[in-house]
């Protein structure tokens, strides 16, 4: 006998099955709110209590979100609490401190911080995108699969948010009030790069990238600035939140990595995936990001920009700061990786250092960055040196032969490397640790730090090589050369003329024990106005010693082979036309 129940009972019970459906794919978001500001729309949520290994997703659409498939994802792996600031939790750092996940972020200067519970994501609005956008957030859970369903109100916005491109602005994190535009006017700039175990403590302003600035969009980053001694000095730190502990570095193992001022792999967020991923430049497109920003805003003296950094702010000075002659005047290296390299004795390879971020395991001579160069390669700044004419930022560099962490084996070819080809430098090397190497320099050789200070973009310099006064670095092994020495020390110059029919300047050497007379190679190095034609000759008098005359390299630079300084009154060097 069949049951036929009343159309009212059928009706309930599938509203009930409905119900149940629902509250089983209930989205783990709920309020989703969305505010623009300076560019960005910056999302935010509550979160309910989710399985370990979940992740997040973020999507935009131009119309309101009721199936993902229809929209663009803008966000993925996003991090369970994501508003919580990272940066003022210590164990993000290093395994050996207490968590702190109390702070949120704080979206508005004096402010009050974000619910450290809840999640943040921020979307970089693209140029040429308008009218209205409609976002939703989802959830990944631990097996990989989606729980996509969009409930407007609650994982979705209901109600659409101006898109309107425009010029990011950092949010002041410091005390007291921002400083104005224009603060730093006319004053020099320093960007001060910090070692491997370094992070700034006190940083007054913290932004969100895009999605060219990390393995995802939205990714933050905070860097300082300070006006000191009537200077802007940005000090920004080398960390990125991954998501995930990284133990295949053994000195790190914390979610929030070091990079060595160059980059890492796309797919770092997954150890599996990191084999598919590509190794990129984040790190370096963040930090022209920061300088952009501040002149912008502190609006310096773009001619006297200077770079430096010690260990691993010494390799980001090499890698970054002396590949970007139109940016720096002079750059001062302590310490620094010059090239990376696979060495016979795995101890010695200082390529092994980019393999935690790059990796995993030993990087392959043909893995290409997204720069479309092998990684390799692009880290060689022996190989660089050579191939390289432009005028260079003035290096100063100090190394020592003992350094355990940045193997000596690699320092004598980029010394002859970068003399051979002519460039502005100076370098110190002594018998020291990587913790002692320059502490008991001579104080002429400690005043380079001031002494980079005196270069301009705008004001031509010479550049010396095969200078008499050179001590012998040896081959690389710490055993063979000089175990104190140094190249192109004490060399210096002054009352510079530099005019379309006429250069000039006194050429000086001076350092205590130097042995006169000095003879040196002089190579004129950002000339401003005098350019004769390549292959024009031009007339050289000089104040001690007869006239010669030079002709005007291929490239349009002028070289002066084996000239004589006979002691510290130095010598005066005249160039005219003929």
């Amino acid at each position: 006998m069949k049951h036929v129940f009343p159309l009212r009972f059928v009706i309930v019970a599938l509203a009930a099955l409905l119900a149940l459906t629902r509250a089983d794919a209930a989205p783990a978001v709920s309020a989703l709110q969305a505010v623009a500001r300076n560019g960005q729309i910056f999302l935010t949520w509550r979160e309910a209590d989710t399985p370990a290994g979940t992740t997040f997703n973020a999507y935009v659409s131009a119309r309101p979100i009721q199936d993902v498939t229809t929209a663009t994802r803008i966000g993925h792996h996003i991090e369970p609490r994501s508003a919580m600031d990272w940066w003022e939790n210590p164990a993000a750092m290093s395994k050996q401190k207490p968590a702190d996940r109390s702070h949120g972020f704080r979206l508005e200067a004096g402010g009050a911080g974000l619910d450290p519970t809840g999640g943040l994501f921020v979307h970089t609005v693209r140029s040429g995108t308008g009218g209205q956008l409609f976002f939703a957030v989802t959830s990944t859970g631990p097996d990989g699969r989606e729980a996509a369903s969009v409930i407007p109100g609650a994982n979705g916005t209901a109600q659409g948010v101006a898109a309107v491109p425009g010029r990011v602005q950092p949010i002041w994190q410091g005390k007291g009030a921002m400083p104005p535009a224009g603060a730093g006017a006319g004053m020099p700039l320093s960007l001060s790069l910090h070692g491997k175990s370094g992070v700034i403590a006190e940083s007054e302003y913290l932004a969100f990238g895009d999605a060219s600035l990390g393995w995802r969009e939205g990714l933050p980053f905070k860097f300082s600035v300070r006006i000191q001694n009537n200077e802007v000095v940005i000090r920004p730190t080398d960390r990125v939140w991954i998501n995930r502990d990284h133990t295949e570095a053994s000195d790190g193992g914390t979610p929030a990595i070091w990079t060595f001022w160059y980059g890492y792999n796309s797919a770092i967020y997954d150890r599996a995936l990191m084999p598919t991923g590509t190794p990129t430049n984040y790190t370096e497109r963040r930090l022209l990001w920061i300088l952009d920003w501040v002149q912008h805003h502190y609006q310096t003296d773009r001619n006297r920009w200077y770079c430096s950094g010690s260990s691993m702010g010494g390799c980001g000075t090499i890698s970054f700061g002396l590949r970007h002659p139109e940016l720096f005047a002079a750059c001062h290296a302590h310490v620094p990786i010059v090239s990376y390299t696979y060495d016979a004795e795995a101890a010695r390879s200082s390529a092994r250092r980019l393999e935690p971020a790059v990796g995993p395991g030993r990087i392959a001579a043909d893995q290409l960055t997204d720069e479309g160069v092998p990684l390799l390669a692009r880290m060689n700044g022996t190989a660089f040196v050579a191939r390289t004419n432009a005028d260079l930022p003035f290096l100063f560099l100090v190394n020592g032969r003992q350094d355990g962490s940045i193997p000596w084996a690699n320092n004598p070819p980029f010394y002859r490397a970068i003399d051979a080809g002519r460039h502005g430098y100076a370098a110190y090397w002594d018998d020291g640790r990587h913790d002692t190497a320059g502490k008991d320099a001579p104080e002429d050789v400690k005043g380079w730090m001031k002494a980079m200070r005196r270069f301009r973009l705008n004001e031509s310099f010479p550049a010396f090589s095969a200078t008499t006064t050179d001590r012998n670095p040896g081959t690389g092994d710490p055993a063979d050369g000089d175990r104190v020495g140094w190249m192109n020390r004490g060399m210096d110059w002054g009352e510079l003329e530099d005019t379309a029919g006429r250069y000039a300047l006194t050429l000086r050497a001076d350092f205590p024990g130097i042995v006169f007379p000095v003879r040196t190679t002089v190579t004129l190095r950002r000339v401003q106005q005098f350019k004769p034609r390549p292959g024009e000759p031009v007339n050289v008098a000089l104040s001690r010693g007869p006239a010669r005359n030079v002709t005007v390299d291929a490239d349009g630079r002028i070289t002066l082979p084996d000239v004589v300084i006979p002691d510290r009154e130095g010598v005066r060097l005249i160039l005219s036309r003929r």
